[in-house]
């Protein structure tokens, strides 16, 4: 297979590069006259923050349309027009429109103008227009998702992140509210406004950024330039809403099967004319909190309910400076889910008994293993415009974030298999600061540089019971030990880049950058990463891109406090008592792909990408807790190819799809020997290697809508996974095989009411989740390393909602 990618890799990048050495050399200076037909500007948003990839139009006198284009990573936009006259130019991003700026074209040059943006309200419902054109200036994979793309799906803005993200190519879901984007584990970063959010301590399944408060999404998916370091299989870098004039709000009630209930509240506005205000609460009970070990409605102790709160104000200083300020608080419990009808341990049952004579198990289902969670999240950015070629944002953030799973330790020895259970507790907080500049030295240069500091600080405790082993039978003997321990682990992280956007041509981007890691951690680390990627532009509607980087991921630094204690002749002695320490992750990431306007209604986007990793960090679930336990292999590789069509076909019609296959392997091990049997050990250290048991081979989403007359929306939606790998059983190679491949279909209809007050309005809609109710697995809670409980998917659901605007 290495062969192959090599000379796919090879043949695509001599390809691009030598069109774009042909175009290179025939290019000529544009005369002054020439450049005299051009308008240029920036599009930026309120707060003075850069918007990128808003569409921008210029009128004539007669209000037609005459010329478009798109603004860049900097907001710059540069648009030809084919004749001198008095023109209009606005920009428009999703319910966001500028004023209006007129420009006079004659002999000499005009002046550059600049756009802001502001909310109109009614623009998503009111005004549909074609596909915008190929933002051409990135030598990545990127992907927008808006506030209309999530109402759109059924459960509109209920959606978990999960759910939204499941719509976009390449990403595969793994249970547990996790993703697995292009075949990595996680490995996922999401900002909110430009603003990295670092890891909780269990980010497993706790939304601690609802959907609700988008506005839009930008989304790469590789590629990254110098200024994305960390998490790298994804960047989703959240717009969230703001406050408004005049103010806005709503309040809404979600619920129906699974004793689903969930009401929620958003309020925006302003206080004078230089400060913005949003603030958004929601609160969700439900008994399939967690999925469940068993198929269909019959979920067993799976009670859950949290409370999502997120604050945000804005206070817009002067025409330079600005200050933003966001709050994030999501607290939760969840009771574990359980199976009914196991069996009980003989060997374990007796030493019970002898221990605590009046002791009598409770059925399998009543074992009850809880775990609360809560974390906090908050920074505040000044954003300063030093002049139209200079601004910077410089952020300070804090995270704050606690796991606390408790277990039935009698009941729980009853009936687990490897004789120990375990009370777990982990709190973790993050503070760091970060400054983006940006720097525009000339029309063909946009330069981008700054640096990140972060520390890290978490805590682990646990209480393990188990039995100590006869040597002789290696049967278990009473009575139960208990043993704690805790221990602290400490990460620091500097990061800095310089990265150039440089247009060479009109067609031709080379984007070049470099970017320096340190971590101070379980190992003192360090990495120099290049990047380096093109950009063809054959014609308006075919872009080709190319791109290789050194990407460098520290370690998640949350761990069981196995050091802590002696383990030797007991039950949860491991096979292999090593492996606390994981090294960073250091990558070589390739990517290949174009975009393709097949018409002003349709686009296309084909990507194909190669990932070699030393040191390939994984996780697994170990035990019923969701906490994740986290280690490293020796080496390992991703690849994959993607494609994503969207489509417009009429002002009431949209479609969007994806179809994606890819395959994670690796082999050797770093560190996690501690947590796995001899048996995956050994599968592991062969040559060949093992799949990862969260890699999918085909995935695939697809969303469409219809708009009726009268404000009536029809939306289905199409989820479909090849299946996690597996092992057909305990005997057969690690991750052999891959679970039963899943297909689900959700439909949804909602009509908005007009209502006499106040153009006030009332949203009611009702969905269906899993239409044609398949029964079906994630996993089985074996087979794989670290799958160790079973999780199905949901079945066929009913969900209402009704929502008031006002």
């Amino acid at each position: 297979m290495y062969p192959v990618v090599r000379r796919v890799l090879g043949t695509w990048l001599m390809i691009i590069t030598l069109t774009a050495v042909s175009e290179t050399l025939s290019v000529v200076h544009a005369e002054d006259s020439e450049r005299a037909l051009t308008i240029k500007g920036v599009v930026q948003n309120q707060d003075l923050r850069r918007a990128p990839q808003a569409v921008i139009e210029v009128k004539n006198q007669d209000g037609e349309i005459v010329s478009s284009g798109v603004s860049n990573d900097a907001g710059e936009f540069k648009i030809a027009v084919s004749e001198g006259g008095t023109y209009s130019v606005s920009a428009v991003q999703e319910t966001y429109r500028s004023e209006y700026a007129v420009v006079t074209i004659g002999k000499e040059r005009p002046a550059p103008v600049t756009l802001t943006l502001a909310l109109t309200k009614e623009i998503a419902l009111e005004i549909v227009s074609p596909l915008p054109p190929i933002q051409y200036k990135a030598s990545s994979e990127t992907y927008q998702l808006n506030r209309k793309d999530i109402e759109t799906l059924p459960r509109g803005n209920n959606n978990t992140i999960a759910d939204v993200l499941l719509t976009i190519p390449s990403v595969t879901y793994g249970a547990l509210g996790q993703v697995h984007i292009r075949q990595d584990h996680a490995n996922q970063q999401f900002r909110i406004d430009g603003v990295p959010i670092p890891d909780g301590v269990s980010s497993t399944f706790t939304d601690v950024i609802s959907p609700r408060m988008w506005e839009r999404a930008d989304i790469i998916l590789g590629g990254m330039e110098a200024q994305y370091g960390n998490k790298s299989a994804i960047v989703v870098d959240i717009t969230s809403k703001s406050g408004t004039h005049p103010s806005f709000g709503s309040a809404q009630i979600f619920g129906g099967s699974n004793r689903t209930v969930n009401p929620s509240f958003e309020y925006g506005g302003t206080i004078g004319e230089k400060f913005r205000y949003y603030a958004l609460n929601s609160y969700t009970a439900t008994n399939r909190g967690i999925e469940p070990p068993t198929l269909g409605h019959s979920v067993f102790h799976d009670q859950s309910e949290r409370n999502q709160t997120y604050l945000r104000g804005d206070y817009q200083h002067d025409n330079h400076n600005s200050l933003s300020w966001v709050f994030i608080n999501a607290v939760a419990k969840y009771q574990i889910p359980t199976v009914p009808g196991l069996g009980l341990d003989e060997d374990v049952l007796p030493l019970l008994q002898a221990q605590n004579p009046t002791f009598s198990p409770v059925a399998s289902q009543a074992v009850d293993q809880n775990q609360k969670e809560n974390s906090q999240y908050t920074h505040l950015v000044w954003r300063h415009d030093i002049n139209p070629s200079n601004f910077f944002q410089l952020a300070g953030f804090l995270r704050n974030s606690y796991a606390n799973f408790s277990t039935d330790p009698l009941n729980a020895l009853a009936y687990t298999l490897d004789q120990q259970t375990a009370n777990q507790k982990r709190k973790a907080y993050s503070l760091g600061t970060r400054l983006d500049y940006s720097w525009i030295p000339s029309p063909s240069h946009l330069v981008k540089t700054g640096f990140q500091l972060e520390y890290t600080n978490a805590q682990n405790q646990f209480q393990l019971f188990d039995f100590a082993v006869d040597p002789v039978s290696g049967l278990p003997t009473g009575p139960v030990i208990s043993q704690t321990a805790a221990n602290t682990n400490i990460q620091k992280r500097v990061g800095i880049w310089i990265q150039d956007q440089w247009t060479l041509t009109d067609s031709l981007i080379l984007n070049v950058g470099v970017r320096g890691d340190v971590i101070q951690s379980f190992y003192n680390e360090g990495q120099l990463s290049p990047r380096v990627g093109v950009t063809y532009k054959l014609n308006r509607s075919n872009v080709f891109h190319a791109y290789y980087g050194r990407l460098f991921t520290p370690p998640n630094v949350e761990q069981i406090a196995f050091t802590k204690v002696n383990l030797e002749g007991t039950t949860a002695q491991p096979d292999d008592p090593t492996g606390f320490r994981p090294r960073a992750e250091r990558s070589h990431y390739f990517e290949v792909g174009s975009y393709h306007a097949l018409s002003s209604w349709a686009t296309l986007e084909l990507t194909a990408y190669y990932k070699r990793n030393h040191f390939q960090s994984d996780a697994g679930q170990f035990g019923t807790t969701p906490m994740l336990n986290f280690f490293a292999f020796q080496w390992g590789y991703q690849m994959g190819i993607d494609g994503a069509l969207k489509m417009q076909l009429t002002e009431d019609l949209s479609m969007r799809g994806n179809v994606a296959w890819g395959r994670c392997k690796a082999n050797g091990l770093q560190s996690g020997q501690y947590l796995l049997d001899a048996k995956e050990i050994a599968d592991i250290n062969t040559a060949g290697g093992v799949f990862c048991d969260h890699s999918q081979s085909i995935t695939s989403s697809a969303v469409v809508a219809y708009r009726f007359p009268f404000k009536t929306m029809l939306s289905g939606q199409m989820l479909y996974g090849s299946g996690l790998r597996t092992a057909a059983n305990d005997q057969a190679f690690t991750n052999s095989s891959h679970f039963q491949s899943w297909t689900i279909y959700n439909v949804s209809i909602s009509h908005t009411f007009t209502l006499p007050w106040d153009q006030q309005k009332m949203l009611v809609g009702f969905d269906v989740v899993n239409l044609l109710d398949q029964q079906y697995f994630y996993n089985t809670g074996g087979g794989g390393i670290g799958l160790g409980i079973a999780h199905a998917g949901m079945p066929r659901s009913f969900f209402f909602r009704a929502q008031w605007f006002f």
